[in-house]
């Protein structure tokens, strides 16, 4: 191996990591723009792995994963951001037990049901759905999947705290809340696919 052979696969090796301390300072200097950037990312992700899994034809599914993008980027990433600044400043200055379940409760009680709704509404809106189908869709599936959420993330929230490095919380909540939207996209696809089957049966 030459000298321009090692120096090669050290600045590959060490790719990520300047990747990801980039991604930190834009995330504390940029926040919003930043978790604009990453919800329409993975937003965008996550709706071509469900177009892929449900079957869905792909050129619809990628029409589809940019209006997800741009839900990500326009909605979901700026509404998170503000989200969690409210529930940061109702507990500033609390610390304790009590502050902890105050957090893991406006969390889960405030902060998931409106995420989730509002995530469900521009998925259905995006693949087509009429004012009433939006709003069905949301009656029919928010509380399912709100009982999904509250039985998982308070889990990944204490594994967090308890064996992961907080400058890694990020990417962790980030791949749970991949694949947990990924199951959201999936199973709303197919139960409106199912109720569409049903009105034309």
């Amino acid at each position: 191996m030459t000298a321009h052979d090692s120096k090669t696969e050290f600045a590959l090796s060490t790719f990520p990591r300047t990747l990801w301390i980039r991604y930190l300072v834009s995330l504390r200097e940029h926040p919003v723009y930043t978790k604009m950037g990453t919800a329409a990312t993975l937003n965008f992700l996550q709706e071509v792995v469900a177009t892929s899994v449900t079957g869905t034809d792909m050129e619809t599914g990628f029409k589809k994963a940019g209006g997800m993008a741009a839900y990500g980027a326009l909605i979901g990433g700026p509404m998170g951001h503000f989200l969690y600044a409210l529930m940061d400043r109702i507990f500033r200055g609390k610390t304790g037990v009590g502050a902890a379940i105050g957090k893991l409760l406006f969390g889960n009680l405030v902060i998931a049901p409106i995420q989730t709704a509002v995530y469900l509404a521009a998925m259905a809106y995006i693949a087509g759905a009429n004012v009433r189908t939006i709003i069905q869709t949301i009656k029919t599936r928010l509380l399912p999947l709100l009982k999904i959420t509250w039985m998982v993330f308070p889990t990944v929230q204490i594994i967090a705290i308890r064996y992961i490095r907080p400058e890694l919380w990020l990417p962790f909540f980030n791949a749970v809340s991949f694949v947990f939207g990924t199951y959201t996209n999936v199973s709303t696809k197919l139960a409106i696919a199912k109720k569409g089957k049903g009105k034309s049966a």
